[in-house]
This record gives structure tokens, sequence and C-alpha cells, in this order.
């Protein structure tokens, strides 16, 4: 009888671990949540429920397209590595990035579009020094150019 009723608590385990994995999968989490349900059943079931959907925070095909994105961004949020848009409340994304990865990463990307623009800048000049050295453009027209470059 008491083999019975361990058989039956170990199936009632499994069904409440299965249904509160795929809530957790189904809302875009890659957590493993089958042993919250396995164990705490009904209650982990209620709190997978209560998750927000990570999936609505994903950045649609189209980048700028989505209003939702676009306000949540207005609102303080930020954009992963991965794509996803988070509130501002939120410090890890569902891909497991955190916040301030994200946010370092985009100031190295920001540094690097200035630095690439710099160098355009300078080969620019240079190439119009070669211009002017070799006599084809005006010493006026060498700098009325790199006032334009140089802003």
């Amino acid at each position: 009888m008491v083999f019975l009723y361990l058989i039956l608590a170990v199936i009632w385990g499994v069904v409440w671990g299965i249904a509160t994995y795929n809530v957790i999968e189904n809302k875009g989490y890659s957590d493993n949540w089958f042993w919250w349900g396995f164990f705490f059943g009904f209650i982990a079931l209620i709190v997978a429920l209560t998750k927000p959907d990570a999936n609505q925070y994903a950045v649609s095909a189209a980048p700028g397209k989505s209003g939702i994105d676009q306000k949540m961004l207005d609102n303080g949020g930020w954009k992963c590595t991965c794509g996803r848009v988070n509130p501002s409340y939120t410090g890890t994304c569902a891909c497991k990035k955190s916040k301030q990865e994200a946010l370092e990463r985009e100031k190295k990307v920001q540094q690097a579009k200035e630095e690439e623009q710099e160098l355009v800048k300078l080969k620019k000049l240079k190439e119009y020094k070669e211009l002017l050295d070799a006599g084809v453009i005006t010493e006026e027209e060498y700098e009325v150019k790199k006032k334009a470059i140089l802003g």
C-alpha cells in the first residue's frame, strides 16, 4: 500500500513539474523549473504563471517599428545584446545577460564608431593634403575642405 502511495506521489510531482516547466518555457525563459513544480506543485505553478512574459520584450523584426519597444526605451528601458528590450526595473534579460553587461557593450560599440569616424576624417584630410602637395587643388580649397572635415 505504501508503494502505491509512493508511485502516485511521483506521478503527481511529474505532472506538476511538466506543467510548471511548460509555463516557464512558453513565457520565454530558459530556466528549468521542472523540479520546482515537482516538489512544490500548485504553488510553483502559480509563481510561474505570475512571472512576466519575457517574449513580449523581444525586438520586432523591423527595429524601431514596435511602439511597445520604443515606449519602453523612452521610459528608461534598455536593449540587451540579444536584441530584447527590457523595462528599466529589470536587471537581467531573459537570455541571462545583465543590464550592466549590455550597457558596457553599448558603450564600447559607441566608442568604436567614434574612433572609426575620426579615422575616416583623418584619411580624407590626408587625401586632400596629397592633392594639395600634387598641385591639384589650391591652398584655399584645401583650407575650405579642412574646415569642413574638422568642423
